[in-house]
């Protein structure tokens, strides 16, 4: 007969995490609530050490904070749900010690759904920087990922998100095998918690009315089907990047200017045939430029070595404003190539660095 066990049964839901971030007097950024269970797991790192920040409000540190997998990925039937609050003027970076891995079923004939759920409330003045690698499903497996972030937009809330997937494990010639990946980020701006009531004069009578949410935003990624590596044109990895707030506003529109610079349909060779000498002609212009450029002279120069670059790694991308909002779509032919395009732009604009530290950019090293 089995004996009964000497401890409390768990009160914990297995792939639960809540996350409160708050700012204590004067500028110290704290967790006031930090909790996860198997096989959801939170690790906080050392805070990075701002040193140029543009604002005089902003905290003393950074805080890092990676979200990580036992094993390093995620198995068949498995469901995080992980909840985020940034308190007012608060910083906050999250990133991954590499890429989530998403296991395939046990038995083929599974339908079990793979689930990751994030809900994030970002306050005025806040601002979250969530950058992790690209996630790698295997072949055969269904997953499925949910990603809503509510901001104080009028408040001066601030969201830079990086969500990118992969084609597999390459290695074993996997490309575009999964049986099912949809991800769905959604951006609201959340004013019904800050915002006075509306008043409204009908008939002679005031009447209060609570602003409603506002969505600025909803991106959808569906890959499923027997073809997607037909659909996706040589890609490896795809992914989109969101920017919305002031403190990312110069990074936003860095990218919609060097979308605009980009050379368009019958300037450009898209044979690929010059390449070889785009990165010759650019390399002979920096050991030929002087020391005493101009700041557009240099700027000129990293472009044309970027954009050689990009056709040598084959990166496709585009920009675009959404409702105040920047959204950027990229694909390459290998996850290296797009790490450092998007890791080149990242370093040259410089705003992920001065506001967020170095952990803003792990996830492109």
């Amino acid at each position: 007969m089995a004996r009964p066990s000497p401890f409390p049964p768990s009160t914990s839901t297995p792939g639960v995490g809540h996350v409160h971030l708050n700012l204590q007097p004067p500028s110290q950024p704290v967790f006031s609530s930090l909790s996860f269970s198997y096989p959801l797991k939170l690790v906080v790192s050392a805070p990075h050490t701002l040193t140029a920040p543009s604002l005089s409000t902003a905290p003393s540190t950074i805080p890092l904070l990676f979200l990580l997998t036992y094993g390093g990925g995620l198995v068949s039937a498995d469901h995080i749900s992980l909840t985020l609050t940034l308190a007012p003027t608060t910083r906050l970076v999250i990133a991954t010690q590499g890429s989530t891995k998403i296991f395939r079923p046990l038995s083929p004939s599974s339908t079990a759904l793979t689930r990751q759920d994030i809900h994030t409330h970002i306050a005025a003045d806040a601002a979250l920087w969530f950058a992790p690698d690209p996630c790698q499903p295997f072949a055969q497996s269904r997953y499925a990922q949910r990603q809503i972030f509510s901001l104080d937009v009028r408040g001066g809330a601030n969201l830079g998100l990086i969500d990118w997937v992969s084609e597999g494990r390459g290695a074993r010639g996997e490309k575009w095998e999964m049986e099912t990946w949809r991800g769905r980020n959604e951006v609201w701006d959340d004013v019904k918690s800050t915002a006075a009531p509306v008043v409204v004069v009908v008939g002679g009578e005031k009447d209060k009315k609570k602003r409603r949410r506002r969505l600025v935003l909803r991106d959808n990624v569906l890959l499923q089907g027997p073809d997607i590596h037909t659909r996706v044109d040589g890609l490896g990895v795809f992914g989109t990047l969101i920017l919305i707030g002031p403190l990312l506003c110069s990074l936003a529109t860095f990218f919609v200017d060097e979308f605009k610079a980009l050379p368009r349909i019958g300037a450009r060779d898209w044979s690929g045939r010059d390449s070889q000498q785009a990165s010759a002609a650019a390399a002979a212009s920096t050991e030929e430029a002087e020391e005493e450029e101009t700041e557009a002279e240099r700027r000129e120069r990293w472009r044309k070595r970027r954009q050689a670059r990009e056709k040598k790694d084959g990166v496709l991308w585009t920009a675009a404003s959404v409702r105040g909002a920047v959204v950027v779509k990229f694909g390459a032919r290998e996850v290296e190539g797009a790490k450092i395009w998007l890791g080149d732009m990242l370093r040259e604009e410089g705003t992920v660095g001065r506001e967020f530290g170095p952990g803003g950019l792990i996830c492109v090293k």
